[in-house]
């Protein structure tokens, strides 16, 4: 089990050929962390990588985050941006498993859709490790939680 999103790829050259070779199951998880999911906090992060040199700075210049992974939404790119996540971990070469959690029952089943849909347009994938295959820990931390009053 490692944690493994769009933003955080380092699992696919490392560990993901030696899981392969030896036929190892894996649980991928942190597909879908705040970083996807609160408004705001991608944005915010992508503006932090250009800042530090580690991503092109028109990509945190976008006014959609990440638009092109829903550009190509008629040729089977994404819905939205945890759809993408989602699709993106399930389908990289070597991963079995997606975990997910969530405190919103209605999220159950639209995250399964997505879990079980095409893998995304094989040039959103390599435009995806391109930008982001180099980052480490990004979008790792843990969710923000409801305190109870």
């Amino acid at each position: 089990m490692f944690a493994f999103n769009l933003m955080n790829q380092n699992a696919r050259p490392l560990l993901l050929p030696k899981t392969q070779q030896k036929n190892i199951g894996v649980l991928a998880m942190f597909a879908v962390r705040s970083i996807f999911s609160t408004p705001g906090r991608l944005e915010a992060e992508l503006d932090t990588l250009a800042t530090a040199g580690k991503i092109p700075p028109e990509i945190a210049a976008e006014k959609q985050a990440l638009r092109f992974l829903m550009d190509e939404s008629d040729n089977g790119g994404a819905e939205n941006i945890i759809d993408a996540a989602y699709r993106y971990a399930r389908h990289e070469p070597g991963t079995d498993v997606v975990l997910f959690g969530t405190g919103n029952p209605d999220h159950v089943d639209t995250n399964i859709r997505s879990i079980l849909k095409p893998a995304l347009p094989a040039a959103v994938t390599a435009k995806l490790h391109k930008l982001f295959g180099d980052l480490e820990g990004v979008g790792l931390d843990s969710p923000t939680r409801a305190v109870p009053t």
